[in-house]
């Protein structure tokens, strides 16, 4: 008896609705028109589900840079968008506990778990890579498609003030495969 070859497909990442509800309800406090158009979407604010599909967040993502930041460049609104990100998911009651060690790890602990940050962030497929360049650098490559690199950075960019250094992030590659980050602080 013949056996049919199985197909293997990658599941596509689900991003949870705290994540949503860091960046939508917390990090910007959507107007009557983001909300609308969130809703339009796929995301409604009041009645969230459990998670999304990436497309879904990644629709969300591009229809709050253009409603919010539709003056500024991609790079500065994306990055602006992933500080809001953090500070929006910083008082979720998922991103409160991860929040409230930031200070306590300092800058290295906190790019040290950005693979574990990622992960509960509906990411736990990234395979993170760090590369030390110096006491308080790392070269961080992630193999993300689905979120910019500036918006990655911004984010990170917010934990690492919350352990309390000036952080200098700047990308320094990306493909369509992923990004590298140069973090310094």
């Amino acid at each position: 008896m013949a056996q049919t070859p199985v197909k293997m497909t990658t599941a596509q990442p689900r991003i949870p609705s705290s994540v949503f509800e860091g960046l939508f309800v917390r990090g910007l406090e959507p107007n009557s028109q983001l909300a609308q158009g969130l809703r339009s979407e796929g995301y409604e604010p009041k009645c969230p589900e459990v998670d999304y599909p990436v497309q879904v967040w990644k629709r969300c993502v591009a229809l709050a840079r253009d409603i919010v930041y539709g003056q500024l460049g991609d790079s500065e609104a994306y990055r602006l968008l992933g500080r809001k990100l953090t500070e929006g998911f910083a008082d979720t009651l998922v991103g409160r506990v991860a929040a409230v060690a930031l200070p306590m790890i300092g800058a290295t602990g906190v790019v040290q778990r950005l693979p574990r940050y990622l992960s509960m962030m509906g990411r736990p497929d990234l395979e993170v890579r760090l590369i030390s360049v110096g006491d308080r650098a790392r070269r961080v490559s992630i193999p993300d498609m689905h979120n910019r690199p500036e918006f990655i950075a911004g984010a990170l960019e917010v934990a690492l003030e919350r352990a309390h250094v000036k952080p200098c992030i700047s990308v320094e590659d990306r493909s369509h495969l992923g990004f590298s980050l140069l973090v310094r602080w």
